[in-house]
């Protein structure tokens, strides 16, 4: 079987998309700039290694200097993450992969360019 415009047609459906919802609040630049600046504090003085486990792997958003293959011990991959939106609607979340606790998970570790770590 062959995945072809008429199957994913059979399957295709127009969702409204409802908006986030009232018990979050959305994170400023500002609010972004504090975080980036904690965990930059937080952090040794090595370089940045940023682990990638999915898209990440083939379809880096960032410039890296260096890769190499890695696990996370303590965490596997799992259609954990229920979307009410874009994939989703609240009468038939849409699942993404995430990590779950437990076994181990592999993929690759970016060493990110040294400089600034909150950038």
């Amino acid at each position: 079987m062959s995945l072809t415009p008429e199957l994913v047609a059979l399957c295709h459906r127009e969702e409204v998309d409802p908006g986030p919802s009232g018990a979050w609040t959305q994170l400023s630049d500002n609010d972004f700039r504090a975080l980036a600046l904690r965990l930059s504090g937080e952090a040794d003085e090595g370089p940045l290694w940023v682990f990638a486990y999915g898209s990440l792997i083939w379809k880096p958003a960032f410039e890296s200097v260096e890769q190499r293959r890695a696990s996370a011990y303590g965490w596997h991959r799992s259609f954990c993450l229920d979307l009410v939106r874009w994939r989703g609607s609240a009468a038939q979340p849409g699942l993404m992969m995430a990590l779950e606790r437990g076994g181990r998970c592999d993929g690759v570790i970016y060493r990110l360019p040294d400089g600034e770590k909150p950038a």
